[in-house]
């Protein structure tokens, strides 16, 4: 059911208005992929080249919605998926793999929240496809356009969801990844 699907908002429960519109914000991701032909690394500065023409507080509530949708998918899952197809990731990585995954555009996105395993179709490793960057976009285009940076008022808590897993074994637990 399509309207189910549509009402699969993360950051629905957000009420510090602080944030962008979680379909305006999926609108915006899909322009930049569109552009970019569904090239990663130009999607970067195709995002950049789209956020410039909103205003400075809409690129930030857009670069908020963006940090609320990496906190809320600080999930130890999805680190162990990250971790089986590139056999290994930091911290940081994991912060990488999710925005690449929020740069595939809300169905990808939210399917491989739902089933880490979902991706093992299109994915990349990052040594592939570097996943560094796309977050970049926003602060790079509010400099651009104001001559400063971010504020960053908002910050939504990071908490690790979910089972710690054993690198021994977490490729067990994601067979189609390994």
């Amino acid at each position: 059911s399509d309207k189910k699907e549509k009402g699969m908002n993360l950051t629905s429960s957000d009420t510090t208005k602080q944030i962008m519109d979680e379909d305006d914000f999926w609108k915006l991701i899909d322009k930049s992929r569109i552009a970019s032909n569904n090239n990663y690394q130009t999607q970067i500065n195709s995002l950049k080249t789209i956020l410039l023409t909103l205003e400075p507080i809409d690129i930030e509530k857009f670069d908020n919605t963006f940090t609320a949708l990496l906190a809320a998918t600080y999930d130890y899952k999805l680190w162990g998926a990250s971790y089986v197809i590139n056999g290994g990731c930091s911290d940081d990585c994991f912060d990488y793999f999710r925005q690449y995954l929020i740069g595939h555009g809300k169905e990808k996105f939210y399917q491989t929240v739902k089933d880490p395993e979902s991706c093992a179709s299109w994915i990349k490793s990052e040594e592939e496809d570097n996943w560094e960057g796309l977050q970049y976009s926003a602060m790079d285009a509010y400099k651009q356009k104001t001559g400063r940076d971010f504020s960053k008022t908002y910050q939504p808590k990071f908490e690790l969801k979910g089972e710690p897993f054993d690198e021994e074994t977490v490729v067990k637990q994601y067979p189609k990844l390994a």
